[in-house]
């Protein structure tokens, strides 16, 4: 029994050295990917993926055996979709088709540059092992060429029609479609020209009013918000802060600060030309530093404490351990503050004054350390004890110091909140 036990342990051990060398393995993770694609059926993605995996580790011939039947099964799904679609007479389905045909040339393209990397690790291979990759390659250019001057007069007539009405949100699908149109055929007629406009007339402005709270955290909180928009500026949305606004807006004396009425909304976002306003409220909380003190811990622990001589029964010299019990009390301190920042923002419409949108983000940041003394002898001590009296008492960051790193996260986690919102 106990050699089995033993047996088991070893297996177990290797399934776990295996595992972990695998994991670190070029390709393996592409490899993983592309597996689970497949199991979704998503066939395009698995051939991708195990190209990847492929280009990366071609010695690995699960991944091409991924990789051909990946393949064989997405030509075959996109080459079913192109004749469902075909049997539409409406003109929706160019764009469509052209979006087929397109998956079709990538795949053929991926295997076009894979090829040279298996011929390549075939050469090296023993004749045995080597590996013979017969997939069809075609070339769909012919096909693109006839259909994308077709999607791009269905995009660019969709948009003209949806130019014609005034509100943001059909501006906002014609420049899409014109932009989809410069997608199928570069420079389509004018639809970069008509893109631009309609673009300008579907852009949304937000105001951010100066949030309510303590002021170097909601400064820092909006100039982050700005660099971020910035950085990563929306197609269809415009942020401005009031730093931005000309000086009529400041000629009001209006007081814009924290979470605005109705009436002052609508004031201040005709006077600024925004279209939605984002007024904000921030709390805070805040635990001071404290130091929980645990005495009196008790250790002990059996040591060598000296060797001595000795002859053994065939009078040879020999040498033996001397263990006997060591002891120490030990001192355990443990450190910690804490701070909390909760806002709570408000997206309200100009025109009419009402609320479209409302959340709150929290954030916090917390100080924690860990320190011991002891008296007696060392050699008593536990692991964990022996670490922390190798530890020095560290003073705990200041109460504004534990805001601002509270405040760091807190920027991205509202602009992911409010770009968000204005997703669709």
């Amino acid at each position: 029994m106990k050699y089995i036990v033993q047996l088991s342990s070893i297996l177990f051990l290797g399934s776990i050295i295996f595992s972990s060398c695998a994991v670190f393995t070029k390709g393996y993770s592409e490899y993983r990917s592309a597996q689970r694609f497949h199991k979704k059926q998503d066939y395009h993605q698995a051939a991708l993926y195990a190209s990847k995996s492929l280009k990366l580790n071609a010695k690995n011939k699960k991944a091409l055996n991924l990789f051909e039947r990946s393949y064989h099964l997405a030509i075959e799904d996109h080459r079913s979709n192109i004749s469902d679609l075909e049997k539409i007479e409406d003109d929706s389905k160019w764009p469509r088709l052209y979006y087929e045909y397109d998956k079709l040339q990538n795949l053929s393209d991926e295997l076009i540059s894979l090829k040279p990397i298996v011929n390549l690790e075939n050469e090296n291979a023993p004749a045995l092992l080597r590996y013979e990759m017969n997939l069809p390659n075609q070339d769909y250019h012919k096909e693109l060429d006839r259909i994308g001057p077709l999607a791009a007069e269905y995009d660019y007539n969709k948009g003209l029609e949806y130019r014609k009405k005034k509100d943001k949100e059909s501006q906002k699908i014609a420049a899409k479609a014109f932009k989809s149109a410069q997608q199928f055929v570069p420079n389509y007629k004018n639809s970069k020209e008509l893109y631009d406009e309609t673009r300008a007339s579907a852009l949304l402005t937000l105001l951010i009013l100066p949030f309510d709270g303590k002021n170097n955290l909601v400064n820092y909180i909006r100039d982050q918000m700005m660099m971020i928009q910035t950085n990563k500026p929306k197609e269809f949305l415009q942020i401005i802060s009031r730093d931005q606004l000309s000086s009529t807006l400041l000629e009001q004396k209006l007081q814009l600060s924290g979470m605005v009425d109705n009436d002052q909304i609508v004031e201040i976002g005709e006077l600024a030309a925004a279209n939605q306003i984002l007024s904000a409220s921030l709390i805070t909380t805040h635990r001071p530093s404290e130091t929980i003190v645990t005495e009196d811990i008790k250790q002990e622990k059996k040591v060598v404490v000296r060797k001595e001589k000795y002859v053994d029964d065939d009078g040879k010299e020999k040498t033996k351990k001397i263990k006997e019990k060591v002891y120490a009390t030990i001192v355990h301190h443990k450190k910690s503050a804490e701070a909390n920042l909760r806002l709570t923002y408000r997206i309200t419409d100009v025109k009419s004054g009402l609320p479209l949108h409302s959340g709150t983000v929290k954030t916090d940041a917390k100080f924690f350390h860990e320190w011991a003394t002891y008296e007696g002898d060392k050699r008593a001590l536990s692991s964990q004890y022996d670490r922390l009296v190798g530890n020095e008492e560290k003073f705990a960051p200041s109460r504004s110091e534990l805001f601002m790193q509270a405040a760091e996260t807190l920027p991205n986690k509202l602009m992911e909140k409010i770009f968000d919102h204005y997703s669709n």
